[in-house]
């Protein structure tokens, strides 16, 4: 993407949008023709709007759209006031059809001004989106409080997004960060909340790409996620469910029931599902890639790490708390986490921050989590890479590095507590 950086260290990730004030009336299709081949006519926009990847002068604008009465071009408009009564800018788009009709378009303008509020919405000859609202980024500079909240692992099927209400009623979050499993590609509750029919055979097990679409389609139905990717800035990491359930780079997990697909082609399809419905561009030259830092002033600095698509495969089969003594395969100091190129651009990036906080985003327990002592309770965690863990800990503390913290989702409770080398 033009204009960021392949580390992504200098450019803010944060968006927003407004409430999900739905339009009353059509913008006049302002500067497109009522009729001609090359407009879009009809359309839905049924998931809403997004932004993301916020600059002092920029943003990443997102939105989907479907049941066209006739493909073409739409546009969009950006105000300094929710009633469009002034348009600051203005843009054609055009729907991929490749993308399942997916938009995600950068903005980047000498007219938007840092750390200021502004409103858009997308728009075919006689169809309007819900109005989004984002804010651009904080000065380099800005020494403002920042606030940083998170969600992971929400399955549908297990109940209502409570959490994600909450949330969407705070005030002035700098970013909501998705920690991993945005969706689930199969059924893990037999005590259903609601019902997931996605999947070929409608059992929720997802695997093709218009499974995967299917999927997050059935997730974007519910309004309290919705709201949040409406009222916030949000940048999202996946951890496994995205695609499989304990996957490892390339390597498939053990919980498929039915593989109707080879596991490459699922991951892939998962990817491209994911980038499809996020206000999120790809890093220029650096395909699939997630991790890089969103700056948000001199306070915070929130680095965010890919779990799930560099490291060695799990240690002793994946055994769930094999007893001690029986899986010093987790020791190998040859075993890796986050791959070798990405470690480095970690350290790199903790070792030249200049914010008081680093706040690490990451999709699995930092601390070890035992049954008894040596006995770790998974070893899909990082107790599954003990020397990494080592070495990134040690790191810290040999450069003097302050005020690290872990920020974890994957395991469905809360722990808080010091990371040390040993990890106990």
């Amino acid at each position: 993407m033009e204009g960021v950086s392949s580390t992504i260290s200098r450019r803010r990730f944060l968006a927003g949008a407004g409430g999900l004030v739905l339009a009353g009336a059509v913008p006049s299709a302002r500067g497109l023709a009522q009729s001609g081949p090359s407009v879009a006519r009809g359309g839905r926009f049924t998931q809403s709007v997004a932004s993301g990847q916020p600059t002092p002068g920029g943003i990443t604008l997102w939105t989907k759209v479907s049941e066209l009465e006739r493909p073409g071009s739409m546009q969009f408009e950006v105000s300094t006031e929710p009633d469009f009564r002034s348009v600051l800018l203005r843009k054609s788009v055009t729907p991929d059809a490749a993308r399942d009709f997916a938009i995600t378009t950068r903005v980047d303008s000498a007219k938007l001004r840092p750390s200021e509020r502004y409103y858009y919405r997308f728009f075919t000859c006689d169809q309007t989106s819900p109005v989004g609202r984002f804010r651009t980024a904080r000065p380099a500079d800005s020494q403002e409080p920042v606030r940083v909240a998170f969600f992971s692992c929400q399955d549908y099927e297990s109940g209502f997004y409570t959490a994600h209400a909450g949330l969407a009623q705070e005030e002035d979050l700098d970013l909501v960060v998705c920690l991993g499993d945005y969706i689930y590609e199969r059924s893990f509750d037999p005590d259903k909340t609601r019902e997931d029919r996605t999947g070929a055979n409608g059992d929720a097990e997802v695997q093709t790409l218009s499974e995967y679409r299917d999927k997050y389609r059935l997730y974007h139905t519910d309004p309290d996620l919705l709201a949040v990717r409406a009222q916030h800035p949000m940048y999202a990491i996946w951890d496994d469910h995205e695609v499989e359930d304990n996957y490892a780079a390339g390597r498939e997990g053990d919980a498929t029931q039915n593989r109707r697909v080879p596991f490459a082609e699922r991951q892939a399809s998962g990817y491209r599902a994911f980038f499809e419905h996020m206000p999120q561009l790809e890093i220029a030259g650096a395909r699939d890639r997630i991790y890089g830092t969103i700056p948000l002033g001199r306070n915070a600095d929130v680095i965010l790490l890919d779990q799930r698509q560099y490291r060695s495969d799990q240690p002793c089969d994946d055994r769930t708390a094999p007893p001690p003594g029986t899986c010093t395969e987790k020791d190998d100091p040859t075993r890796t986490m986050l791959g070798a190129e990405q470690k480095a651009w970690f350290k790199d990036e903790l070792a030249r921050s200049q914010a008081r906080w680093k706040l690490v985003g990451n999709q699995l327990q930092m601390m070890s989590l035992e049954l008894a002592p040596g006995q770790p309770l998974t070893v899909d965690s990082w107790d599954g890479y003990t020397a990494e863990r080592r070495e990134l800990a040690e790191f810290v503390r040999d450069r003097g590095i302050t005020d690290v913290s872990f920020l974890t989702g994957d395991i469905h409770t809360f722990f808080a507590g010091n990371v040390t080398p040993s990890g106990r």
